[in-house]
């Protein structure tokens, strides 16, 4: 969204806008290990820069700017990593009207190449926004109408990041590029859009399953056609996360997939509930195994991410897209005969715990996505019916990034789901760990008592969930 190299030029200069300043400050200081910080909890070092933040978007809240829209956003994603459904909705909100106001969608022709880039993905990056906070809220989200094309952006992501400030000619942009994944993710907004409408329609009665499978077939179709639209250099291999990460864009190209595989991954996750056999000619294996499939890969991916140099995802975006994965993993977990999808499904349920109690430190509003991730187990025990029914909380689970969830309603108070109500942390006796709240301290002895649990073949799948929620939320 943000010209990098312009940014800190004009930052050097002391002509950037301060709106940017300390909102990217709120955003990153988190993640900062300078003294400063010390004794100040990470997910909670960026209150005193937003304040002015905010204070200073306010000034000039009505005149809109590129600039304006770039601050609103910056703000929005501060808040919705708090938790702060609400605001981060005001403050995405305020960007959308910035971008109605202006004549945005006829990009200044009289500008650079590379400002032109910028209005671009500005705009992107504001309908994206706006979508997704639409959803968080249980809106239906409608895009922005007027637009430039953002699905062929002119400059790829490496000349985005890389070129100098000065004058661009046009020419140098024109060519294709093998790394363009920010139009190819563009691509893929629509789609993702429907499915989360779709969910919730079926999820509220409006629409039968039967219907259900017939429109997931043609988003079905459309993610396919995504997959293979992308050039060889694209696709997902090792071969080509390496090279990516050659190019400084490791990240970029593990966001794009696992995306695709997260919009796979509530596609499907309808045909999980085993009881819809009786209602469609449709096989629901096949579509379930292409969940799992998915929530396999995301767990791979969020491995790579902490494995290979500078390709960390820490949005806490990534922290909902972790406990969606995982609850496919406890499928798995539940109805599973087969040894090696159980030992698979184990392995991968405590990598994502793994990563989450990572993230968590960062960002308070992954504490909601694990409290739901308890919900959503407690579910798993509580009720007679699948727990994996899609209700309308289990369409919010799926959609919702940053609200908070009440308790899940049951059909039954009988337990019947993930194994008995009294298995608990302290029934096999390992302690949940104690965590630095304030800098994320090692915990590497704990890890290695629940990776030993992992192992143990005499403690239960249920028992080692159990235990691995407790941890997660001590």
């Amino acid at each position: 969204m943000i010209y990098e190299a312009k940014f800190m030029h004009q930052l050097n200069e002391g002509r950037a806008s301060m709106v940017h300043v300390y909102a990217m400050c709120a955003l990153a200081a988190r993640f900062s290990n300078d003294p400063v910080f010390h004794g100040i909890a990470r997910g909670s070092r960026g209150t005193i820069y937003i304040s002015e933040a905010v204070r200073l978007a306010q000034q000039s809240i009505i005149m809109p700017s590129l600039e304006s829209m770039q601050g609103l956003i910056l703000i929005g994603y501060y808040y919705g990593g708090e938790g702060d459904t609400k605001a981060k909705h005001v403050y995405i909100g305020l960007a959308r009207l910035h971008a109605e106001t202006l004549p945005f969608w006829d990009v200044p022709q009289d500008d650079s190449p590379i400002s032109q880039e910028e209005y671009r993905r500005t705009w992107l990056s504001v309908n994206i926004a706006s979508d997704w906070s639409a959803t968080d809220i249980s809106i239906e989200p409608v895009s922005l109408i007027h637009g430039p094309a953002v699905d062929l952006l002119q400059f790829d992501d490496i000349a985005f990041q890389s070129l100098d400030p000065g004058p661009v000619e046009a020419t140098s942009c024109l060519h294709p590029s093998p790394y363009n994944m920010w139009a190819y993710m563009a691509r893929s907004l629509d789609i993702v859009n429907k499915t989360s409408v779709l969910l919730r329609r079926m999820s509220q009665g409006l629409i039968a399953f039967h219907d259900y499978c017939q429109e997931a077939g043609v988003l079905e179709g459309r993610l396919d056609q995504w997959e293979q639209s992308l050039p060889p250099s694209l696709r997902y291999t090792t071969e080509n996360i390496m090279s990516a990460v050659k190019q400084g864009l490791g990240r970029t190209f593990l966001a794009m997939h696992i995306g695709y595989h997260h919009f796979r991954e509530m596609l499907f996750f309808p045909f999980l509930d085993a009881r819809r056999d009786q209602y469609t000619t449709i096989n629901l294996t096949e579509k379930a195994t292409q969940c799992k499939r998915s929530a396999n890969i995301i767990s791979e991916i969020l491995q790579h991410s902490t494995d290979i140099e500078c390709c960390d995802l820490n949005c806490y975006i990534y922290g909902h897209i972790a406990v969606i994965s995982s609850c496919v993993h406890l499928h798995t977990l539940l109805f599973s005969d087969k040894p090696e999808s159980l030992s698979m499904a184990r392995q991968w349920l405590l990598f994502n715990f793994k990563y989450l109690m990572d993230i968590k430190s960062y960002w308070p509003v992954v504490e909601h996505s694990l409290s739901r991730l308890r919900k959503f187990q407690n579910s798993c025990q509580d009720s007679i019916s699948d727990p994996f029914v899609l209700d309308n909380w289990m369409a919010r689970f799926l959609t919702e990034h940053s609200s908070s969830l009440s308790e899940r309603q049951t059909s039954s108070n009988q337990p019947s789901g993930l194994g008995p109500e009294n298995i608990t942390a302290s029934n096999i006796n390992v302690e949940p760990p104690a965590h630095d709240p304030v800098n994320n301290s090692e915990t590497g002895c704990d890890v290695d008592n629940l990776s030993s649990l992992l192992h143990d073949q005499q403690v239960s799948s249920e028992a080692l969930v159990n235990h691995a929620i407790d941890w997660l939320l001590d």
